[in-house]
């Protein structure tokens, strides 16, 4: 890892989509986060809503040995990678140390990159979600926020706001890391990404698939994303994405 903590440096605090792909150029003057969703959990495979509970939705058989296949893949495509960032909720911490350990690096835990926090919905089967916290439910597709303790989609990009400045902060141009995060958190980076207009890629309902990626470019001065959705919603660093139909959140 090549963190600068005593280099502090005033950015915008408002994401900026990018409106076109960057040029070769502004890439090589950015840093690149490669967001990695978590293994297959518990909770996935039950298809309960798992918003930020934690112990009772650890990676679950399937998960681990996604993990076990996924690790080496990861080291083989993002090798230059520096570091390894991770939400602390342990589905996404164990994904992350697989990971890590594959690269050669240690594992920085990041609260910015949990879950939404999906109030009265967690712990509830997908299925019967509007019929058991209807107003939990309206709030939660449409943004707002949930009921019991939850966030609004707002609050969960204003924490990805504060991981992108740091970030910046923290590595320096043409730097690569890999953050390892949740299906909510990418599907916020996909509505707020430069391929917003084609959200008809990537259905959320089963969309992002466990071990999916996004990769992000972070400017220095400033925030423009840009998501490169080659293998989002297909397994990226599985051999056998067909297999997997765990929920997103």
């Amino acid at each position: 890892m090549r963190n600068k903590p005593n280099q502090k440096k005033q950015l915008k605090t408002h994401l900026v989509p990018a409106r076109h792909h960057t040029s070769r150029h502004a890439r090589d003057m950015s840093t690149t986060v490669v967001f990695v969703r978590h293994g297959q959990s518990v909770f996935n495979a039950e298809h309960r809503i798992q918003g930020q509970l934690d112990l009772e939705t650890p990676l679950d058989a399937d998960g681990v040995a996604q993990v076990a296949r996924a690790a080496p893949v990861v080291a083989r495509i993002h090798g230059d990678a520096v570091a390894v960032y991770s939400s602390d909720l342990t589905r996404a911490r164990d994904t992350a140390r697989g990971i890590a350990d594959a690269l050669g690096v240690d594992v920085s835990l990041d609260a910015r990159l949990r879950e939404r926090h999906l109030g009265d919905l967690q712990g509830l089967p997908r299925a019967d979600l509007r019929a058991l916290a209807p107003e939990a439910f309206v709030a939660w597709k449409s943004g707002g926020k949930i009921p019991g303790g939850g966030e609004s989609a707002a609050e969960c990009d204003a924490r990805l706001v504060e991981f992108f400045k740091f970030i910046a902060s923290a590595h320096g141009d043409g730097e690569k890391v890999i953050a390892v995060t949740h299906g909510g958190v990418l599907g916020r980076l996909f509505a707020r990404g430069a391929n917003a207009s084609d959200k008809r890629l990537c259905s959320m309902r089963r969309g992002v698939t466990n071990l999916g990626e996004c990769v992000v470019h972070v400017r220095q001065g400033g925030i423009e994303w840009e998501c490169d959705y080659a293998g989002w919603a297909s397994g990226r660093f599985l051999e056998d994405a067909d297999a997997l139909t765990a929920d997103d959140a």
